[in-house]
């Protein structure tokens, strides 16, 4: 995690530069056109000429600039792109087991951000509004739901979400089962909700396999956006399904 930090600081700091570099360049373009639009009137020929003149001087500059803001937009565009490899290996620990998994790289670039997808056993569907990661073969209709969903909401703060996301877990009939801070597999806020408890027929009262869980990580960017990853599951299926969750959430990156 922690070059993974370094990463990101460089990678930010890159993307600052350029920033620089193109707002310095666009200043002195606009000075230069003004130079030669004053100049064009203060010289003593006709009006046509000196028109002519300052117009050909400034589309000269224009192309110049646009030219080099352009090459400029493109190299970071390869730079970003190049971060990225379509196919990676990763050691995963599953139950106690250690195993390889080949993940696939999947991008949406109206939501600026990547993840790596286990394309053994997941599939991505993009939507319109949510991204979602489910099994690629059916589970069963014994099996509750099983997926990790990835959206974006709008001018909202962490505490307002958070808020609309106790609300929907008590809607779906699940108890808030904790809510805290974390830091892996993302930096994030974590609030969890879980299936009652319930008495079997031993009489025993507690948590059943197929007890439900939707676990959510709400994370805010700039700019008044925040992301929210929700993950279902159940109880049965922490060790896996929840597992293999947790290490393809690690891979998450938002883009800027």
């Amino acid at each position: 995690m922690r070059n993974k930090h370094d990463f990101d600081n460089k990678l930010h700091e890159e993307l600052h530069k350029h920033t620089e570099v193109d707002s310095q360049l666009k200043q002195e373009t606009w000075d230069k056109i003004q130079q030669e639009l004053f100049r064009a009137e203060r010289k003593p020929r006709s009006k046509k000429k000196s028109a002519i003149a300052a117009l050909g001087t400034v589309a000269a500059i224009l192309i110049l600039t646009l030219g080099l803001m352009t090459n400029t937009g493109q190299a970071m565009i390869q730079n970003l792109k190049d971060m990225f490899v379509e196919e990676k290996q990763e050691e995963i620990e599953i139950e106690g087991q250690k195993e390889e998994s080949d993940t696939q790289l999947e991008a949406n670039e109206a939501l600026r951000y990547v993840i790596y997808v286990d394309e053994d056993r997941y599939k991505m569907v993009q939507g319109e509004e949510v991204d979602r990661i489910e099994t690629k073969e059916p589970l069963g209709e014994r099996y509750p739901d099983v997926f990790m969903e990835i959206s974006r909401r709008e001018n909202t703060t962490t505490e307002k979400v958070l808020r609309d996301i106790k609300r929907e877990i008590k809607k779906d009939g699940l108890e808030v089962a904790r809510q805290e801070s974390v830091t892996e597999p993302i930096e994030a806020e974590v609030v969890q909700g879980m299936g009652e408890e319930t008495t079997n027929e031993a009489g025993k009262t507690g948590h059943q396999w197929d007890t439900p869980i939707h676990r959510y990580y709400v994370t805010e960017t700039k700019e008044n956006q925040v992301f929210v990853i929700k993950q279902a599951y159940f109880l049965e299926a922490e060790e896996g399904h929840g597992a293999r969750f947790h290490y393809m959430l690690e891979s998450f990156e938002i883009v800027d």
